[in-house]
């Protein structure tokens, strides 16, 4: 029986303060100490570990939905969370992150049986490929770290690079956490930013970065506050 890893708190050393602003955050994720104790907070647990399965399987519903994928794009690719998956699959995969201090450790971790990965050190909001390099861009665990305005030119950047599928998780506001932390909010117990998106939102943003949304998989269906959602670009609508 594996014994649960502590809750992140806010000194734990893998996680950004909640009032860090997304320029903050990236320079919070070139620290070394981050990168080094990311994964054991993150999915040292049980429950953690379990939660991170169902993540994935929502990833691979949305893979077959897409299903004409060879070549993908992990951005920011972390740890390797999902490059190595991705490869041990048999896709092609570029994996991206401004942290080189992230990718060292996903390089460490990339496992036996898996494809040849590229890695490549890159902002999303600069990707350093050519139009629709690659079939798929995936890109999870990031965009609620962005405000609106950035979320949508990193889409659009994504968007540029695909061929034609992204797949990436939004964080929506029909959940426990949210309406707890509106009743926190209300009642002066908290002041610590929550941003959560409405599908109607959801769908904006997609449609201001030139995409459409093609499906939207929830990763479970009553307590996460997750969705992965399959974008299609070049079909606006």
């Amino acid at each position: 029986m594996h014994a649960e890893t502590p809750k992140p708190r806010r000194a734990d050393p893998s996680r950004p303060s909640p009032y860090a602003d997304y320029d903050e955050i990236k320079r919070f994720y070139r620290d070394k100490a981050v990168a080094v104790s990311y994964d054991g907070r993150r999915f040292g647990g049980l429950s953690r570990r379990r939660r991170d399965a169902r993540k994935w399987r929502a990833v691979r519903r949305a893979l077959d939905l897409a299903g004409d994928v060879r070549t993908t794009l992990d951005v920011p690719c972390g740890t390797g969370r999902f490059t190595g998956r991705l490869a041990r699959l048999g896709y092609e995969v570029v994996a991206a992150d401004v942290s080189e201090e992230m990718m060292d450790v996903a390089r460490r971790t990339l496992g036996a049986g898996a494809a040849p990965t590229v890695f490549v050190q890159a902002d999303a909001e600069a990707l350093p490929f050519r139009d629709g390099a690659l079939d798929c861009v995936i890109s999870i665990r990031f965009l609620f770290h962005a405000d609106r305005a950035t979320r949508v030119r990193i889409l659009r950047e994504m968007g540029r690079v695909s061929r034609r599928w992204l797949i990436v998780d939004y964080r929506h506001r029909y959940s426990l956490r949210y309406v707890a932390w509106r009743a926190q909010r209300l009642l002066g117990l908290t002041d610590a930013p929550l941003d959560r998106v409405t599908r109607a939102e959801m769908h904006a943003e997609l449609r201001q970065a030139g995409l459409a949304v093609r499906k939207v998989i929830p990763v479970t269906r009553v307590f996460s506050d997750k969705w992965i959602v399959v974008g299609e670009a070049g079909h606006a609508s």
